[in-house]
């Protein structure tokens, strides 16, 4: 496993210091007189807190769902007036308090409970308020609660109904062609938020790899990244790996969009003039189908990321290579290491593990959808970065051994790797074994202050996503851990394919 770097996860502890003589007295003392003023003076407020909190524990929802009811409260107490929603609120504990102190528990009225005579009549009047109370005390039953687990313990929230909605929205717009982002192309959605899951243009620039063990998946993301880059504009250079589907989908793509495709001139083999096709910002398919022209057209691309470096201009293309395994690893690593600084960002896509193993040390982000082979799935889990997991649980999250060792070697061409998966880190919650994966994030940069921070003795690194969970993504599932230009996770995305426009040719005329 790589060495771990960062802050020691938060640990489970509680308001009163665990050192308070009678402890266990002072908190069973509290929780009586809690519960007695309720009953003297909130009576519906402690019905609505105790539901809120039962239903937050099993849905496991985020608390900001509680807003929902205390806006609804906040709404019903203007709508009545706030003078009236408080004196209803005030009337039940008015009359029990006026029992209490009036010396009428016997007497003419005779039983303890005469105070809560009429209670049909004020209890609903408390509602108002009860919904403000009620809400406000299940979020810090909540509160506490979080703060007394680890945060490794802590379940990871299940989606909501604001989530639902966002996501369907989310869905439904990237169906409908909405595939350019603000910073890049829509993927698909993050089901736990219902975000958009996007791949942004400054994270391909130090090249992406689209590995997976379905062709379709792969290919069906890089035509994605492909669609978007055609209406934004930007010149598209495509390896042709002689697969007609390919050449197919780019033609079409270049119809629907209005991007201008340039055809290889007649020659053995086909010359093309990279340089017209960056000017153009057009789109253009160079052979690829063996290794020799594939090798070619890494060379070639080189050339072209030193003109455009010597006359001081970002090419802005996207390079797609369709199928990496067919392209030599030194003429990739090269194409990388030139490309990126003159603005030739590149997107590989493989279902090869040799190959993806071999690319995947070169490029700065990985789109992971479900592969198939275990040492591959081994070799990409730290690229999704490293936490802190006390050692029976790492144990089970992983598979493996506490101390187990198995990070991916440096790269073989020699090429500058990208930021280790050490500098990776979650700050948000880590869900229970038994309840993986969740939805970690991480820190705006790889940098801590001060270095190295060992870790407690008794918790180990383990990646963020464990490589049972690479293995077992379901259909159109993917992960997408970027390293540049700062680390980022999408630990559970879905793909949503976005539709091509109609050609404008074909589009129907407005009337005047």
């Amino acid at each position: 496993m790589v060495p771990w770097t960062g802050s020691t996860p938060r640990r489970a502890r509680s308001v009163l210091p665990p050192g308070l003589p009678r402890r266990g007295e002072v908190v069973a003392a509290c929780a009586v007189v809690i519960l007695v003023a309720h009953l003297l003076l909130a009576q519906l407020t402690l019905i609505l807190a105790v539901v809120f909190a039962v239903v937050s524990k099993i849905s496991r929802w985020r608390l900001w769902w509680l807003l929902g009811p205390a806006v609804a409260g906040l709404a019903v107490a203007l709508a009545v007036g706030p003078d009236k929603a408080l004196s209803g609120f005030a009337a039940g504990p008015s009359s029990i308090l006026w029992h209490l102190g009036g010396g009428h528990l016997a007497g003419e009225i005779g039983h303890p409970l005469a105070g809560l005579r009429g209670i049909q009549s004020w209890l609903p009047r408390q509602f108002p308020v009860a919904l403000i109370c009620g809400a406000a005390e299940a979020a810090l039953i909540g509160g506490l609660d979080w703060l007394h687990t680890d945060e490794w313990a802590v379940p990871p929230s299940r989606p909501g109904l604001l989530a639902a909605v966002r996501r369907a929205l989310a869905v439904s717009a990237i169906r409908a062609g909405a595939v350019v982002t603000r910073e890049g192309c829509a993927l698909g959605v993050v089901p736990a938020t219902g975000a958009i899951a996007e791949l942004r243009w400054a994270e391909l620039a130090q090249g992406t790899l689209v590995v997976g063990a379905t062709a379709q998946d792969v290919t069906l993301a890089g035509l994605q990244v492909v669609h978007a880059a055609l209406r934004r504009r930007k010149p598209v250079i495509v390896l042709d790996p002689g697969d007609t589907a390919v050449t197919r989908a780019l033609r079409t793509a270049c119809q629907a969009t209005g991007a201008r495709a340039v055809e290889p001139e007649p020659t053995d083999p086909p010359a093309v003039d990279l340089g017209r096709v960056v000017r153009e910002r057009a789109a253009v398919l160079l052979p690829a189908d063996s290794p020799e022209l594939a090798a070619r057209a890494c060379a070639d691309l080189t050339a072209l990321a030193a003109d455009l470096r010597r006359i001081g201009v970002d090419g802005d293309a996207l390079v797609w290579v369709p199928r990496g395994e067919q392209v030599p690893a030194p003429a990739f690593a090269a194409l990388l290491r030139h490309g990126s600084d003159a603005g030739l960002s590149v997107l590989t896509g493989t279902t090869s593990p040799a190959a993806a193993a071999e690319l995947g040390d070169l490029v700065g982000a990985m789109l992971i959808y479900r592969v198939a082979d275990q040492d591959l799935a081994a070799r990409l889990a730290p690229r999704t970065g490293t936490r802190l997991l006390p050692a029976p649980i790492a144990a089970v999250v992983t598979g493996q051994p506490p101390g187990t060792d198995r990070r991916p070697t440096a790269p073989a061409t020699g090429a500058a790797a990208p930021p280790s998966a050490s500098h990776f880190r979650s700050d948000r919650a880590f869900p229970s074994a038994s309840q993986f994966p969740g939805g970690p994030g991480f820190p705006s940069g790889p940098a801590y202050p001060g270095g190295p921070v060992a870790p407690a003795p008794d918790l180990v690194p383990s990646p963020v996503i464990p490589a049972r969970i690479l293995l077992a993504l379901g259909p159109a599932e993917f992960i997408l851990a970027a390293g540049w230009p700062r680390q980022r996770l999408v630990a559970s995305g879905r793909a949503v394919s976005a539709r091509l426009p109609r050609p404008a040719a074909a589009r129907p005329r407005s009337r005047a």
